[in-house]
């Protein structure tokens, strides 16, 4: 059966039960950071003494201290006279990436140690500054050649245009490792100088030089090196071949597709190489060169690009999960409009596809091109017109379906029934394509007499309904196929599914007599697809009625189950009796039943589901609202959390009024609990303000996130000088909060007056979260700072959110500084993000209510294994907007995130365990 669609776009309420290693959530943060407060003291008298062993010593612990505390020894022990006590300073400069610390070794370039210089060179890479950049151009002539390949590193990570001609002075080093290091260096900078002297460098007897070459041609965006790069293609070496297409398809050669063909159709070991060179040594076969093509051709994107992968789609398995062939022209169909004629034709640098990671390109390289409309999708849909191949029209459907292209959605149907598409793969493109208009096509095939066509259809229906959307087209074919004897159980259980999703009120009272199903997997299918969609009436009393009962099976899945369900659908009727349960059940359900009473409360009082206030139901919902606040002063912990939680999804002014009163006087763990539930009461500003004060920090985090989600402009000069708080998660939320609240009120300048100076906080979580930030609101700091962090901060976080920062600046040194990442970070997802990285569109509506519970997968500290959530577990909650929210879980283990936008969410690694 096909990958079911994620809860996440589709429920209002969200059980998202997320894993997380024990040795992360251990309460009570890093024992081993804890210093004695006469430590640092020790620490600076010991570096001012006169024994060196001390001075030694003292230098090898200054990592451990706080950073500002840090900071002022390193300033002051750079000029110790002893090399090692130098070089463990130095060591320690670049841990905490120390501003200006390039500026502190420049005489270091001329000791006689050559450890101490290339001690600078790091430094000077870490930290770097004009004067030292400038400096390490006499440094490319040291006699050791490691400091001189340091040299040129550090010159390159630092970008500026006066080390370029420095480094065409080298690229003739007699050392291989230093030219490759060199031509790596001039590609990152990004100068248009270096272009001629680097085709020179294409045919470099060393194949890691020619590799280094073909990459920096590709980062500098000019088509002079289309010819050269094309001559690289029949190099011996696999390595430069990769490196070489790819910088063609970064420069959209449309010259060169031709020659690429070649690779795409070639078969291993068919490619030429230059004469007399010899076979080097590499794990990069030729299938890797051929991927490599198709991905340089779906960038390339132009109508001879297409031809060429649609006829490499004749060759693929359209069975395969992935295919390199439609990668491929999934990223051609992406392409914006570009110039006509191909690099050749534009006079200069080849424009770039700021979507795809390519290259920047170069000034003049577009001006007057006339626009080329993206040739992909007609292809495609020509294609299916056509008499192709099975495994053509397959692929060719598939990718308009990834591409969710719905003016090809004719097309496809009519391959499929002509029997040029084949049935299984056309409505697996249809189910991707997400267009309502095919749910009449994919039904037709609902009864198919292939039992994979059958799962096909019910997988793709299901993917093309919404029950936000009500659609009762698929009720009738559903529930025949439902109660027909001969239907397998497998598809009994997705055909529940496919009911649920349709969010009709004829769905559900097909469902009603199924909720006691004998089959456990049916049953549990059941009271899940019930809780899909809120009915009306007498029905929704009676879906109401049925998964109450439910919460007293025997099967604890079936109790858990019910309770989700309940949560997401149940009417303000359900409330009063879930809350009477709440109050007398065991202790093992009341976990369940916290879970569909705080549900039955966002529903209770206030406010129909129209939006229209009726009087009666608002006073009821006071009086309900009091009635919970009174549950909570006798309840049990695990029950409170629960409790409170609903008052904070609870609308209208009673159940804000009754958190605020309580706050005055709660307890700590009430407190965290109360400052995260005013998330959902912007009239209960003025408490969350007091406990954005509060002693706790796991208080004042949630607190402040909430006014994240509330405060209005106002609140940002409380927020601003919390990013200083000592607590990392504290200054973290502040940091999300910061973004979130200039984004509503419109003002970027002020998120970026607050946020800029953040990136150089020395706490990752508080970095990222500037960053995603400053995303958030749409706003810029000047200089490099964004990029600075994704070529050199050390933390993964910080590097994806600089990833997701950069794409929406879209100008020249940000698309090199993201095409580089792509190719050059060790860390697959920052690589990933960096080649994925496209301008973050405009948040989608219906955000929903989600509920995280952390749960450790590996063994506790007394060996056993967890299968609960942790109570009281720090956790770092990653959005799907970038922004991270930092905190402590609750006495369940339970996080609730109101209001989070649409898409994954995952845990990080708590922020006192970040280094």
């Amino acid at each position: 059966m096909r990958r079911s669609v994620s809860p996440l776009r589709r429920l209002p309420l969200v059980l998202a039960v997320v894993a997380a290693s024990a040795a992360a959530l251990a309460p009570g943060g890093d024992a081993a950071a804890f210093l004695w407060p006469n430590v640092p003291e020790q620490i600076a008298r010991a570096l001012a003494s006169g024994d060196v062993s001390e001075r030694r010593l003292a230098a090898t612990r200054v990592v451990e201290l706080a950073p500002e505390t840090a900071l002022q020894l390193i300033q002051k022990g750079m000029s110790d006279p002893d090399v090692e006590v130098r070089l463990h300073l130095a060591a320690a400069a670049v841990r905490f990436r120390m501003p200006r610390a390039g500026d502190l070794v420049i005489e270091w370039l001329a000791e006689g140690d050559a450890r101490l210089r290339l001690a600078a060179c790091d430094v000077i890479r870490a930290a770097p500054t004009d004067r030292s950049v400038v400096a390490l151009g006499r440094v490319l002539g040291d006699p050791d050649p490691h400091v001189r390949l340091a040299a040129a590193a550090a010159m390159g990570a630092a970008g500026l245009p006066e080390a370029v001609s420095p480094l065409l002075g080298h690229l003739d080093d007699t050392a291989p490792e230093v030219r490759a290091e060199v031509a790596r260096a001039l590609g990152r900078i990004g100068d248009a100088r270096a272009v001629v002297p680097l085709i020179g460098k294409v045919q470099d007897s060393i194949p890691e030089v020619r590799r280094a070459t073909a990459r920096a041609l590709g980062e500098l965006g000019d088509a002079r090196a289309v010819s050269a790069l094309i001559l690289a293609l029949q190099d011996v070496s696999q390595d430069v071949r990769v490196e070489a297409v790819t910088a063609l398809g970064r420069l959209r050669a449309d010259d060169a597709t031709s020659a690429i063909a070649d690779l795409v159709a070639a078969s291993p070991g068919a490619l030429g190489a230059f004469p007399g060179s010899r076979p080097a040594d590499s794990g990069t076969s030729s299938n890797d060169v051929r991927e490599a093509a198709l991905r340089a051709l779906g960038r390339i994107g132009s109508e001879a690009a297409v031809r060429v992968l649609l006829a490499a789609l004749a060759k693929d398995d359209p069975a395969a999960p992935r295919s390199a062939v439609r990668d491929a022209l999934v990223s051609a169909g992406r392409l914006p409009a570009a110039p006509a004629g191909g690099a050749g034709a534009s006079g200069g640098g080849a424009p770039q596809a700021g979507a795809t990671g390519g290259g920047a390109p170069q000034a003049g390289a577009t001006g007057g091109a006339a626009p080329r409309k993206n040739t992909a999708v007609p292809a495609l849909i020509a294609a299916l017109a056509a008499a192709p191949s099975a495994s053509t029209a397959a692929g060719a459907a598939l990718v308009l379906g990834e591409l969710g292209a719905t003016e090809g959605l004719a097309a496809i149907v009519r391959g499929m029934q002509r029997g040029v598409v084949p049935l299984r793969h056309g409505l697996r493109a249809l189910g991707a394509l997400g267009d309502p208009a095919a749910l009449p096509s994919v039904l037709e095939l609902l009864g198919d007499a292939d039992p994979s066509v059958r799962r096909e259809a019910i997988g793709a229906a299901t993917d093309l309904l919404d029950p936000a959307r009500p659609d009762g087209r698929a009720v009738d074919p559903a529930r025949a196929l439902l109660v027909d004897p001969a239907t397998p159980p497998d598809e009994q259980v997705a055909l529940v599914e496919l009911l649920g999703r349709t969010g009709s009120p004829r769905a559900q009272a097909v469902l009603l007599p199924l909720a006691k199903a004998r089959s456990a997997p049916l049953r549990l299918a059941v009271i899940e697809a019930l809780g899909a969609a809120r009915a009306a009436g007498k029905l929704g009393a009676a879906v109401d009625a049925a998964l109450l009962e439910a919460l007293d099976d025997e099967s604890a899945d079936v109790r858990l189950r019910a309770a989700v369900s309940l949560s997401r659908v149940a009417g303000p009727g359900s409330a009063r009796a879930l809350l009477q349960r709440l109050t007398v059940a065991a202790e093992q359900d009341r976990g369940a039943l916290g879970i569909a009473l705080s549900g039955a409360l966002s529903r209770a009082g206030g406010r129909d589901a129209k939006g229209a206030t009726d009087a009666g139901r608002a006073a009821d919902g006071g009086d309900l609202a009091e009635d919970v606040a009174a549950a909570i002063a006798s309840a049990p912990d695990i029950a409170r959390d629960a409790l409170i939680e609903g008052l904070g999804r609870m609308p209208g002014q009673a159940a804000g009024t009754a958190l605020a009163r309580m706050a005055a006087a709660a307890p700590i763990d009430d407190r965290r609990k109360i400052a995260e539930a005013l998330a959902g009461h912007p009239e209960a500003g003025a408490a969350l303000r007091k406990l954005a004060g509060d002693p706790d920090p796991g208080v004042r985090a949630n607190a402040i996130w909430s006014l994240g989600a509330v405060g209005d402009r106002d609140a940002l000069p409380l927020l601003a000088p919390l990013l200083e708080d000592p607590d990392a998660a504290v200054a973290g939320n502040a940091a999300g909060a910061v973004g979130r609240v200039a984004a509503r009120a419109g003002q970027p300048a002020r998120a970026a007056a607050a946020l800029c100076g953040a990136l150089s906080d020395a706490r990752p979580y508080v970095r990222a979260n500037a960053l995603a930030g400053l995303t958030v609101a749409r706003a810029r700091c000047d200089g490099a700072a964004a990029r600075d962090l994704l070529s050199r901060d050390p933390a993964e976080a910080a590097r994806l959110a600089a990833a997701d920062h950069l794409a929406q600046g879209g100008d020249d040194a940000d698309r090199r500084a993201l095409a580089r990442c792509a190719t050059e970070d060790r860390n697959a997802s920052v690589a990933s993000r960096c080649a994925q990285a496209a301008p973050r569109p405009a948040p989608p509506s219906g955000a929903e209510d989600v509920v995280v519970f952390v749960v450790p997968f590996d063994a506790g500290r007394d060996g056993s294994a967890r299968d609960a959530p942790l109570p009281r577990a720090p956790f770092a909650l990653v959005r799907a907007d970038g922004l991270m929210r930092l905190g402590v879980a609750d006495r369940r283990g339970e996080v609730f995130e109101r209001g989070a936008p649409p898409g994954p969410i995952r845990l990080a690694v708590p922020a006192p365990l970040v280094k």
